[in-house]
């Protein structure tokens, strides 16, 4: 492998500290208009807002690309501290931009980062931040969802999935009876594809019908597809742990017939006791 002369390392560095020094002057600019969407703008529009975070999120992914995010990262970090603000080793660098433009509170650069962080993960691109941001209902909306724990977003994912197949399901589900309730007449609002009625449940799967709901709306269509898959979920989890719970079975008999004590040592009890 060819090495670098010395001339082609100056370069290279000198490469690398033109490209922060540009970084840091963007940077410094996008604080000045920081300052002004603060002071000027008395009701702080989020449009503005997101505009300046989606140049923050510009401005880092420039750095990434022009090789210069560890150098142009501590020479932030060093003139956050001369203006006395602490940013921790463990900072990631993304959240040192914020903290860098923004100069806020850790909380509130804590928040704008996640946000950031919400729109990395989702691989948005920073003209598309805004939308993004809008279509997750805000910043504090885009904060939970990056927070949420990895189990939590299996299950809301699994859900959502689940939430799909019942709506294909319902479609065509064939009915279980047809009935005609008195004075009922339902409006179907928002592209709602279904009515609902109200029923008193009467024991051993057997409901009475009372009344139909006057006007069903996407939100009740939604909850109640919702709670359909949680319920479907469950069915399929144990219809899963039932099967291997006999696979198991199954091939703890074989090992029991030709058992021995090596093998006997290396059994549980309750497979022991099952065989």
């Amino acid at each position: 492998m060819a090495k670098f002369s010395k001339a082609q390392a100056v370069v290279t560095a000198l490469a690398i500290s033109a490209n922060v020094k540009s970084v840091i002057e963007e940077a410094n600019k996008l604080s000045v208009q920081r300052e002004t969407f603060e002071k000027e703008e008395l009701a702080r529009s989020n449009k503005a807002l997101y505009a300046i975070l989606a140049k923050v999120y510009a401005l880092f992914n420039k750095a990434v690309k022009d090789g210069c995010i560890k150098e142009t990262a501590k020479e932030m970090r060093s003139l956050l501290k001369a203006r006395g603000v602490k940013v921790q080793s463990n900072t990631p660098a993304l959240t040192c931009f914020v903290r860098f433009v923004f100069n806020s509170d850790r909380k509130r650069a804590y928040n704008y980062a996640s946000t950031l962080m919400a729109a990395v993960d989702a691989e948005i691109k920073p003209e598309n931040l805004a939308a993004f941001i809008e279509g997750s209902n805000g910043v504090e909306e885009c904060k939970k969802k990056y927070k949420m724990k990895d189990e939590t977003k299996q299950r809301v994912e699994a859900v959502a999935a689940a939430s799909n197949d019942v709506m294909g399901l319902l479609k065509s589900l064939p009915a279980a009876a047809t009935v005609i309730l008195p004075n009922a007449s339902v409006e179907l609002s928002d592209g709602v594809e279904f009515a609902f009625i109200v029923a008193r449940s009467v024991g051993n799967g057997s409901f009475e019908l009372l009344r139909a709901v006057p006007k069903s709306t996407k939100a009740m269509q939604t909850a109640a597809v919702k709670e359909l898959a949680k319920d479907w979920i469950e069915i399929l989890a144990k219809t899963r742990s039932e099967a291997n719970e006999q696979k198991v079975k199954v091939t703890t008999e074989k090992a029991v017939k030709s058992i021995s004590a090596k093998s006997a040592a290396k059994m549980t009890l309750k497979e022991l006791e099952v065989a």
